[in-house]
């Protein structure tokens, strides 16, 4: 080796990593924690049970009480490794937690990335036999591993759950279906039905069956023809939705609507809509009652969920509550540069 290349050996300040490192915060070390699932061991599709779950630690000392933890939800076909992807002319979410930490615009707490997702998009966090034990995963394995393995609190109270879309509604759910979580966040969640999801099912049904049914769609599905119909998220939400919803026959779902009038069946609707959060909250307010909600729809959203947000504000405040409601001027598709003022709102009420 010739001395200038031995000089410029000697100048290097690079170093090699174990692994993908795509980026360093001043204010976190990030962490992956990798969980194999027995909860989701029962799931119908046999979709994966291991998960992959990015967890950002505030760097410096941790409090007498263990690490406030803060499980960011993904929304539907959403994932938590996806929020760590590099963009391009845009500021990824982990930078803007990371300078909003350094500005004390939110908490030094624990911030784990977990998400639902299934082979259909999603599984919205909660038990079902169409899609598996989400929930179940969430409460009892993911919470768990997270005292564990990050020394996070186990005061409830300092526990926030926190999420948008599908995430806020399985923000509403996880935090009301268990004492674990003191606080939940959900913006613009998944909720009104009669608005959010009963026209998408309309619109999606003579697709489906033109397709061939379910078993139909889950083939175009799994060799890449769905994604290049330009009605595939119309589809595939109908389906998702529905295997997590509805009674099923054969495996699939039970559709509300007559095929050829269109028109509702109230007593299978009425199924589905046992899991709108303005149904089943209504019957958790003693456990409500021990959560703060902080809620936050855009006005313009295209799915019609600020209608059921602010229902369920009025829902929640009738059954004692407390309650924050935050509107905003914008569209569903906005919904992430709404974390910030949750985050803020988080610091305030932890003031840690």
């Amino acid at each position: 080796m010739s001395r200038k290349r031995l000089e410029l050996t000697a100048m290097s300040h690079s170093k090699v990593h174990a692994n993908l490192a795509a980026r360093e915060f001043e204010n976190f070390d990030l962490f992956t924690l990798v969980l194999d699932s027995e909860r989701l061991k029962s799931n119908p599709y046999r979709d994966s049970t291991r998960k992959h779950i990015p967890v950002m630690v505030p760097k410096g000392t941790k409090p007498a009480v263990g690490w406030p933890v803060v499980l960011m939800l993904s929304g539907f076909t959403g994932n938590g490794l996806q929020t760590f992807n590099v963009k391009s002319f845009e500021v990824g979410t982990p930078e803007i937690l990371d300078q909003a930490l350094g500005r004390g615009e939110a908490p030094r707490a624990i911030f784990a990335f977990c998400d639902g997702m299934t082979s259909w998009g999603g599984g919205q966090f909660i038990d079902s036999q169409g899609q598996g034990q989400h929930a179940s995963y969430v409460l009892n394995e993911v919470c768990r591993d997270l005292e564990v393995h990050f020394q996070a609190s186990a005061e409830s109270n300092l526990w926030c759950v926190m999420g948008g879309s599908s995430g806020g509604y399985g923000a509403l759910q996880l935090s009301t279906l268990a004492d674990r979580f003191g606080v939940a966040v959900a913006i613009a969640p998944d909720s009104f039905f009669e608005a959010s999801l009963l026209p998408e099912i309309r619109t999606a049904l003579p697709m489906i069956r033109k397709i061939g049914g379910v078993a139909k769609v889950r083939e175009e599905l799994l060799q890449g023809r769905l994604s290049k119909r330009k009605e595939w998220h119309v589809i595939l939400n109908a389906v998702a939705m529905g295997l997590c919803y509805a009674p099923l026959e054969n495996g699939e779902p039970v559709w509300p609507i007559d095929a050829d009038t269109g028109l509702v069946d109230v007593q299978t609707w009425s199924e589905w809509c046992k899991h709108d959060p303005l149904e089943f909250l209504k019957s958790r307010a003693p456990r409500a009652k021990q959560v703060r909600f902080y809620l936050d729809a855009g006005d313009r959203d295209q799915f019609q969920l600020q209608y059921g947000t602010r229902q369920i504000r009025n829902l929640l405040k009738s059954l004692g509550a407390s309650v924050t409601y935050v509107g905003f001027d914008g569209t569903h598709f906005d919904l992430a540069e709404r974390r910030l003022p949750a985050w803020t709102w988080l610091s305030q009420t932890w003031r840690v």
